[in-house]
């Protein structure tokens, strides 16, 4: 079973500081069983899950996005597992592109991932919500929130990207985590689970989504020469 990924707009557009919320809620989860983003000027991580928003800001809190609130960026999917294995090991992040690459369908191709399970280690971050003028978010996430926890049960889910596509969305997973209690996530920045059953989706459809309302998008001269970097940096 195939699906269709939808980006609004790009991680190399908001890499170089384009924090402005530019689409609703009430059409991002319509489109989103689960996703990966941000919110309004940058205020924390976006996790998507089951058509519902979940901001987790610098202070380690959790709130649910409204569907008035705005996005600058995320990835999302009405997400239909299509297939499913348990890998009989300890994974960590490092690891989990390894061992998936064994069972997904292609590498060349996106991949929507979902992880239920209980994490010996979990850590996330988050980061700070920005005003005007801008930074580039590589700046931003040198001051970024960390957060860590063990034996914590709960939900990771993300996408990943076959390097073609690395200024659209960062190469490999990029993967966002909610725990169970809505206690504790962010972005992933590291993880160890044993034994864990992983769910994935192939995409044969990317709907890119760009902010023409926006004027400060439409009339910015992005610097996108660095980008790349910049995203492997800040990932």
């Amino acid at each position: 079973m195939t699906g269709r990924l939808i980006h609004y707009n790009t991680l190399a557009t908001l890499m170089k500081g384009g924090f402005d919320g530019t689409f609703s809620f009430e059409e991002v989860l319509k489109n989103g069983g689960i996703g990966i983003g941000t919110v309004d000027r940058l205020d924390g991580e976006l996790v998507i899950l089951n058509h519902r928003g979940y901001r987790f800001d610098v202070n380690g809190q959790i709130h649910e996005v409204r569907p008035q609130d705005t996005t600058p960026y995320a990835a999302v999917i009405d997400f239909n597992a299509e297939n499913q294995v348990t890998l009989n090991e300890k994974i960590d992040k490092d690891t989990l592109e390894e061992n998936m690459s064994k069972y997904f369908s292609s590498k060349n191709v996106f991949q929507a991932v979902k992880l239920h399970g209980t994490f010996q280690k979990i850590k996330c971050r988050s980061v700070q919500k920005q005003e005007k003028p801008y930074p580039d978010l590589a700046e931003v996430a040198k001051d970024q929130a960390e957060f860590t926890a063990e034996d914590m049960t709960g939900t990771l889910v993300g996408i990943y990207t076959p390097e073609l596509f690395g200024m659209i969305s960062a190469t490999g997973f990029h993967l966002h985590f909610i725990s169970d209690d809505h206690s504790f996530g962010g972005h992933v920045l590291g993880f160890e689970i044993e034994q864990p059953m992983i769910k994935w989706q192939t995409v044969d459809t990317v709907e890119q989504k760009f902010p023409i309302d926006n004027e400060t998008f439409m009339k910015t001269d992005f610097d996108y020469s660095s980008v790349l970097a910049d995203i492997e940096e800040a990932e």
